[in-house]
């Protein structure tokens, strides 16, 4: 079996977990790092029986009773939940066959049959499949993950294979796909594959350089960021990164440089261990980000993941300029809409009845609306079609818009009924960050379904204390629930995490009579402002003024190097007062009304000194400066 997958990777921030509070130590710790076993398998290996007759394979396996539910993966990124009853057509397994995916009884028993490997997770045949991976989840985190492996010759296990053996390091460009604009940050992903050229983990760390060349000059390693925030406030460059063991890819965000504009960039790989490195250079045109160029670029406003035999959908289209913002034209172009599948028709109306090619960006709106509609021939016998549609610029547009194909997917079989939801959205998100999710209803096989009537659908997490959903992009206007109105398929909510801690967490997404999406998140902490800690007003001695590093939620985060910054503090009546660096206030600061405070690398606080004594009744403020990558802070109150 060989696991084929494509090359779209969500993006994924390396980040720290920081513990604070004012329990004992070791009642906040204990649970670090300690997973529950992995579960063990119990019958044949899956590799080893005979899915090509059968049409299915059978995971029987032990775990333990404090798992809750068992998921299968077959890449160790995105991870499935069999479903209640596998699709069984044209498989020897009786009707009304059942998965156990629950370890109350101590074992789990799933059937992944050719069908529902095709429907469910868009995997074709068993040569898709070279590695199974199978977790639990827990009250307290996943367990460790049981590693099945295709050792058969071929793949991996004698002569000629190699498929589950990593050999080579790639380089992709990510969104937009082979283009950039100059001078603003765009992110690589770096992966590993086989001889086969299918993505697979490494057992060790594996360390790499970019290189950038153009016009055949090869530069030296570029200098990059390991996550956006960095690269947005230029601050923590490197020129070396890594893909962790057990792992089989990272993000490099780079920023691109302001020539050539229109000229083509060669990037490539210098592989600092023991794999060897593609050879073959990424390409990235380089387009102007002025306000004034003409140059546009295109991205699928609303993914449609699956669509559903006759029925009209609405594709929405999104003008982005270089400097990554909307597209705000008084004059929009018109784009020419086309399909590798003849079968996917185009239209100007929701309700799918005027067909049609050409389209054009109304003024001031970066978004083109149209419908598509896949409408199968009367001798269709297939179940599952897959396909691209392009968009391109008309002739004779003032504007030129640069974009790649768009993988589509079709479900021609006859599950016309919404049976479940799915809730599509950022995998990985930043605690603070508003992040913009879609409700879908589907059929069995994860097709997007209209509703017969308005449904109403409850949106929350299955841990607490998560975050909050909203009705409004800004997560101003904050809900519990949402409704997909009739005929349609789809509602917008936006939700922001304020998790007192980072880790992997559920979303709980639930409608009456529908299967409902728990969906993992991964929740990531990055230290984005100054914060003044809280501190004693009553007057009569030295005082600390702690000064530290805090996420989007609050949380007091390490500095990831040594950062400086300046205060002041301003008493009414008094002016500047003198700051110390010592907590007898015998050492006084230089700096004049500007007092340096350093915040050192490993550490969430730095410290100053204000004498209070006979500063009873004074008002004061105290104003910590910005600095590159924080924003700064201020605080008001009166000494006692």
């Amino acid at each position: 079996m060989t696991y084929v997958t494509g090359k779209k990777l969500t993006a994924f921030l390396f980040t720290c977990l920081i513990l604070v509070g004012c329990k004992e130590p070791e009642m906040e710790m204990s649970p670090l790092g300690k997973k529950l076993p992995a579960p063990a398998l119990k019958g044949t290996n899956p590799f080893q029986q005979e899915f090509e007759i059968q049409n299915y394979a059978r995971l029987q396996g032990s775990c333990d009773t404090r798992v809750s539910t068992v998921l299968v993966s077959f890449d160790k990124k995105a991870w499935h939940q069999a479903p209640t009853t596998p699709d069984s057509t044209n498989t020897s397994l009786p009707v009304g066959q059942t998965n156990d995916t629950d370890c109350a009884d101590g074992s789990f028993d799933i059937y992944l049959t050719k069908n529902d490997l095709l429907n469910l997770w868009g995997i074709s045949t068993s040569d898709d499949v070279n590695a199974i991976y199978i977790k639990g989840l827990s009250v307290i985190g996943d367990t460790e993950t049981l590693t099945l492996l295709d050792m058969s010759p071929g793949n991996g296990g004698g002569a000629g294979g190699g498929s589950s053996v990593a050999t080579t390091l790639n380089l992709e460009k990510n969104w937009p796909r082979g283009y950039a604009g100059a001078n603003q940050c765009g992110s690589f992903f770096v992966y590993i594959s086989n001889a086969s050229g299918y993505r697979v983990a490494h057992s060790a760390d594996v360390t790499f350089k970019i290189s950038q060349s153009a016009s055949g000059n090869t530069a030296s390693a570029i200098t990059a960021y390991s996550n956006w925030g960095d690269c947005h406030s230029s601050i923590n460059p490197s020129d070396t990164f890594k893909i962790p063991a057990g792992s089989d890819y990272a993000e490099v965000i780079y920023r691109f440089p302001n020539t050539p504009i229109d000229g083509l960039l060669a990037f490539t790989l210098s592989n600092l261990s023991a794999l060897t490195a593609n050879p073959v250079a990424t390409n990235v045109i380089l387009r102007s980000s002025e306000y004034s160029s003409t140059q546009r670029w295109l991205s699928l406003e609303q993914t449609v993941p699956q669509l559903y035999k006759n029925v009209c959908y609405p594709l929405r289209i999104r003008s982005q300029m270089y400097n990554n913002s909307p597209a705000n034209d008084q004059f929009g172009g018109t784009l020419n809409l086309s399909a590798t599948d003849a079968r996917l028709k185009f239209y100007s109306d929701e309700f799918c009845m005027n067909q049609a090619t050409e389209y054009s960006f109304t003024s001031y709106d970066p978004v083109l609306k149209a419908y598509m509609k896949f409408v199968p021939s009367g001798a269709d016998t297939q179940s599952f079609v897959a396909f691209q549609f392009t968009a391109a610029g008309s002739p004779g547009n003032s504007l030129t818009y640069d974009a790649q194909p768009w993988d589509l997917r079709a479900d021609l079989s006859d599950k016309n009924t919404v049976t479940r939801l799915e809730f599509q959205g950022p995998r990985n998100i930043v605690n603070g960050d508003c992040n913009v999710y879609q409700v879908l209803t589907t059929n069995a096989n994860g097709s997007l379904l209209p509703m017969t009537g308005a449904l109403n659908v409850s949106l929350a997490t299955q841990e607490s204390g998560l975050g909050q959903f909203y009705s409004d992009e800004g997560c101003s206007s904050p809900i519990s629930s949402t409704t997909i109105a009739k005929n349609k398929s789809s509602a917008t909510v936006y939700f922001r995490p304020m998790a007192s801690s980072a880790g992997t967490y559920h979303f709980n997404i639930t409608a009456s009579g529908l299967t409902s999406a728990t969906p993992l998140v991964d929740i990531h902490s990055i230290a984005r402002q100054f914060k003044i800690a809280p501190m004693d007003l009553t007057a009569g001695n030295c005082k600390p003024i702690s000064v530290g590093l805090i996420d989007g939620a609050g949380i007091f985060k390490t500095a990831p190097s040594t950062i400086t910054t300046a205060l002041q503090v301003y008493l009414t009546p008094g002016g500047v007062a003198p700051l110390y660096a010592d907590p007898n206030c015998m050492t006084p600061m230089s700096g004049g009304s500007s007092t340096p405070l350093t915040i050192t690398e490993g550490e969430s606080i730095g410290t100053v000194y204000i004498q209070t004594l006979g500063l009873a009744g004074t008002s004061f403020t105290i104003y910590v400066n910005s600095t590159a990558g924080y924003m700064g802070a201020d605080f008001s109150e009166i000494f006692k």
